[in-house]
C-alpha cells in the first residue's frame, strides 16, 4: 500500500514538473520568453553568465543598422580580414555595402565582416566594445559584457540566457535585423565579384515556425542557437547556450518551443481592463468623479493562469477637495497567482476645486426655489 502511495506521489510530482515547463534538454542553459511582453515562459540556468560566441553578432547588428545607412559603400580594412574562424572573405583594398556586410555577418557568420562592422564605426575592435556596453546598460542589462563584436573566446565576455533573449527582442525591432536574419540565401557582392552566402540557421528549413535569428560556436561556448518563431501570431525568442553538438542546439531549440506552444497561449487580455470609477467627493464643486479606463493588453498565459485571473481596482475612499491634478487616487493590479499582469496608477486627470461661499449660496437657493416650484 505504502508503495503504491509512494509511486502515485512520485507521478504527480513528475506531472507538475512538466506542466511548469521542466522539459527534458540536455542543454546546459536556455530560455524561451514572449516577443511581445518579454515574460519568461521556460527558464533553465536562464540567468547563468556564460560565453555566447557568435550570438554577439546580434548587438553588433544593432548598433550597425543605429549608425549606417544600408546603402553606404564601406571600405574594407586590412585589420578586418583574415581574423579567423567563420569568414565572409573579406580582403584588403575591396569594398562593399553596408547591407552586403550585415548579411555577411548574420547569414554564414564573419567574423571578419563584425570585424570591419567595429572598424568602420569606432575605428577599432576595443572603441567598438565600449560602444556595445554602453549599448548594454542602456538597454537594461546587468548580466552582459562585450569584449569584441564577433564573439570569439575571452573571459569577459559574456551573457546569460535571458539577457540574450532580450537583445534578440530588442534587435528584431530593425526591419534590416528582422530580414537578414530570415534569409536562407543570399547573393553579396564584393567589388565587382558575386558571393553565395547560406544561412547557419538549420532551423529555417527544419522547423516551420522559425523566423530567424543566430547561431554560434567557440571552444568555451559551446554550441549557442537563437530563435525566433511565430505561431498563430504567437511570438517567441529562444536562446540556447552550451550544446555539446548542432543537433543537440536544434533538438533542444525546436522541444522548448514546441513545448511552449502546447502549454501557452497568448490571449487578449484588454477586457480586464476596462474600469469603471465613482469616487465621492468631500466639499467639492462636484459631488463624484467618474472616470472609465481602457488599455490593450495582450500576454502568453497557460489555460490555468487564464482561468484564474483577478482584477484588483484598489481606490481612495473619498476625495477631499481641493486636490490637484496629477495626484494618485488609486491602483489596478491585474494578476494570475504569484504572477503580476498589469499594474495602473489611477491619477487625477483634473483640479477638483473646493466650494465657496457663492457656491453654497447658489445651491441653497437652487433648493429653496426648486421646492416652491413644487408647491
Amino acid at each position: 500500500m505504502k508503495t503504491n502511495i509512494i509511486k502515485i506521489i512520485i507521478i504527480l510530482t513528475l506531472s507538475t514538473l512538466i506542466s511548469k515547463n521542466y522539459y527534458a534538454i540536455s542543454s546546459p542553459a536556455a530560455v524561451v520568453i514572449c516577443e511581445d511582453t518579454g515574460r519568461i515562459l521556460y527558464d533553465k540556468n536562464a540567468n547563468e553568465p556564460r560565453p555566447m560566441a557568435s550570438l554577439t553578432k546580434l548587438m553588433t547588428a544593432i548598433i550597425f543598422v543605429e549608425n549606417c545607412k544600408m546603402d553606404e559603400i564601406i571600405d574594407v580594412d586590412k585589420k578586418a580580414c583574415f581574423i579567423g574562424g567563420s569568414e565572409v572573405g573579406l580582403r584588403p583594398n575591396t569594398k562593399i555595402t553596408a547591407k552586403d556586410l550585415l548579411y555577411g555577418m548574420l547569414l554564414p557568420s564573419g567574423n571578419d565582416a563584425a570585424t570591419q562592422i567595429a572598424i568602420h564605426l569606432s575605428g577599432s575592435v576595443e572603441n567598438f566594445a565600449k560602444l556595445m556596453n554602453i549599448r548594454a546598460k542602456e538597454m537594461g542589462l546587468k548580466n552582459t559584457h562585450f569584449v569584441t563584436p564577433h564573439g570569439l573566446d575571452d573571459p569577459n565576455h559574456y551573457t546569460t540566457p535571458y539577457e540574450m533573449a532580450l537583445i534578440c527582442k530588442y534587435a528584431r525591432q530593425y526591419k534590416q535585423i528582422k530580414e537578414a536574419v530570415n534569409t536562407k540565401y543570399a547573393t553579396i557582392y564584393i567589388n565587382d565579384g558575386q558571393k553565395q552566402l547560406k544561412n547557419t540557421n538549420a532551423l529555417l528549413w527544419d522547423y516551420q515556425y522559425a523566423t530567424g535569428m543566430k547561431t554560434g560556436f567557440t571552444d568555451n561556448a559551446g554550441r549557442c542557437l537563437s530563435v525566433s518563431s511565430t505561431k498563430d501570431n504567437f511570438n517567441l525568442i529562444s536562446i540556447v547556450l552550451g550544446s555539446n553538438s548542432s543537433q543537440e542546439r536544434f533538438n533542444d531549440s525546436k522541444e522548448i518551443l514546441e513545448e511552449t506552444y502546447n502549454n501557452y497561449k497568448y490571449y487578449d487580455l484588454s477586457k480586464f481592463t476596462n474600469i469603471y470609477i465613482n469616487i465621492p467627493i468631500i466639499k467639492g464643486i462636484e459631488t463624484e468623479y467618474i472616470k472609465t479606463y481602457s488599455d490593450a493588453l495582450f500576454e502568453a498565459l497557460t489555460q490555468e493562469e487564464y482561468n484564474n485571473i483577478y482584477v484588483n481596482v484598489n481606490l481612495i475612499k473619498e476625495i477631499k477637495a481641493p486636490l490637484s491634478q496629477g495626484e494618485k487616487i488609486g491602483k489596478v493590479t491585474i494578476s494570475t497567482g504569484d504572477y503580476i499582469i498589469y499594474e495602473k496608477d489611477i491619477i487625477l486627470e483634473y483640479d477638483i476645486q473646493k466650494k465657496k461661499l457663492n457656491d453654497y449660496i447658489v445651491f441653497i437657493l437652487t433648493h429653496i426655489l426648486d421646492k416652491i416650484d413644487k408647491i
